[in-house]
């Protein structure tokens, strides 16, 4: 198989491409609406305020103007020169600020004309003032009447145009910023939809090599499965040759070396001999013993003739005799019919997790619990001693325990048990002990 690492890596750093384009798209679009606002719009308000203001300012200069010709209060004219002087500082700073903000943005010869409008305006002002000082009330009123009055209501006209113009690129300048809006939302939907293509494509992917990691890892546990039963199969087949070869060769001969060793007794032609003789007998009696004790061990003919809790019971005293070791066994309250090639999985767990107990636990007692009811057995194997390692290095006895827990349909657990050591637990259900096979 080919690992999809590859691809994986591949529509990764594509993903991440097409996320920093969009992202670099957008930060730029922003910017540009920032500047659009704060660079057009802002300064488009702030100029249109200054604007207001002009006009507001030439107004006053027009109603003052009117009292001037009309002359209602019988003022003469030199003294409405502090009034015009306060509107042209007012004037003066508003058209200030206003080209500070126009500048840029509005055709110079604009800025030039609205400058040198309002120059020439304040040199016929001054000029009508200078000759209302002189006394020629009547040419100076003429003068506001020819000529600043016309001059103020072109500066009026020449200040709404500007305005209107400042109303127009604002309105243009909240369109542009309408269009970029629209184009980042239009953008975020291609974006939206383009994440959710490759986010299915890769899922479409992912899925597909998944299911051909997980058909070739099936494959594999089936593969190993057969090996670990095919392997099994022939440990309990060598077992059963040994166990015979033990019981019939080995056994035969001790049995006739036993009685030689008796003959041998009735004809002792001295005590020392007999004592000699009696002491090899009891060698060989217990050397056959040990040999009988193996060869039921390695294949418990108590198990196929009586069934799974008798031998048991049988093995758990050989056990104690052996190691020293005091058992305590809680055996089931009920007895079922297990078949013999499924017990003696079972069997072999148990003999596997007391040797251990006896190799490695360093302990003087041993709990064994044995529990059956409708669906479960459980076989529970504890012990008070130092417990497992950190971290737990599997070795062959308890994969092979394993191994035999899956061929029974069931499961094997060890861990931290209630006494502060070791437990191990077999849990297997019982209809796969119990079935019968199918020809």
């Amino acid at each position: 198989m080919k690992s999809p690492t590859g691809r994986l890596v591949a529509g990764l750093l594509f993903s991440l491409l097409v996320v920093g384009a969009y992202a670099a798209y957008t930060l730029r679009s922003v910017s540009r609406m920032r500047e659009v606002q704060t660079g057009i719009v802002d300064r488009n308000r702030k100029a249109s305020l200054q604007l207001i203001r002009i006009q507001g300012d030439l107004n006053a200069l027009a109603l003052s103007m009117r009292d001037m010709l009309d002359n209602p209060d019988r003022y003469p004219l030199i003294a409405w020169r502090p009034p015009l002087e306060r509107v042209k500082q007012n004037l003066e700073d508003a058209i200030a600020k206003e080209s500070a903000l126009a500048q840029g943005r509005r055709e110079a010869d604009q800025s030039a004309y609205l400058t040198s409008s309002f120059d020439e305006f304040w040199r016929t002002s001054a000029r009508v003032f200078d000759l209302a000082q002189a006394g020629k009330d009547a040419e100076a009123r003429r003068l506001v009447r020819d000529t600043l009055q016309p001059r103020q209501e072109a500066l009026s006209s020449l200040v709404a145009r500007l305005l209107s113009q400042n109303n127009d690129e604002q309105s243009r300048a909240s369109g542009e910023v309408g269009g970029i809006y629209s184009n980042i939302e239009r953008n975020a939907y291609w974006f939206l939809g383009l994440s959710m293509v490759l986010i299915a494509l890769t899922g479409v992917g992912l899925i597909r090599s998944n299911r051909a990691l997980f058909a070739h890892l099936a494959g594999l546990a089936e593969q190993r499965r057969e090996l670990a039963q095919q392997l099994i199969s022939t440990q309990e087949s060598t077992f059963r040759a040994i166990s015979r070869d033990l019981h019939d060769e080995f056994g035969q001969i001790l049995t006739a070396l036993g009685a030689m060793l008796r003959r041998a007794d009735r004809h002792a032609p001295s005590p020392e001999f007999r004592e000699q003789v009696h002491e090899a007998a009891a060698v060989v009696q217990g050397t056959l013993e040990n040999i009988r004790g193996l060869s039921q061990s390695l294949q418990p003919v108590i198990l196929d003739e009586q069934g799974l809790l008798p031998a048991v019971e049988w093995h758990l005293p050989v056990f104690e005799r052996q190691t020293g070791i005091k058992v305590h066994y809680h055996a089931p309250a009920r007895a079922i019919d297990i078949r013999s090639d499924r017990a003696i999985h079972v069997f072999r767990v148990l003999q596997e997790a007391l040797n251990n107990v006896a190799r490695h636990a360093d302990v003087r007692e041993v709990s064994v619990s044995l529990n059956i009811d409708d669906s479960w057995l459980r076989l529970a194997i504890e012990d008070a001693g130092k417990g497992l390692p950190e971290p737990i290095r599997p070795g062959v006895g308890l994969a092979a325990m394993r191994e035999r827990a899956e061929l029974i349909g069931g499961s094997l657990s060890v861990g931290r048990g209630e006494w502060g050591g070791t437990k191990v637990e077999l849990l297997a259900p019982v209809e796969a002990l119990t079935e019968v096979p199918v020809a």
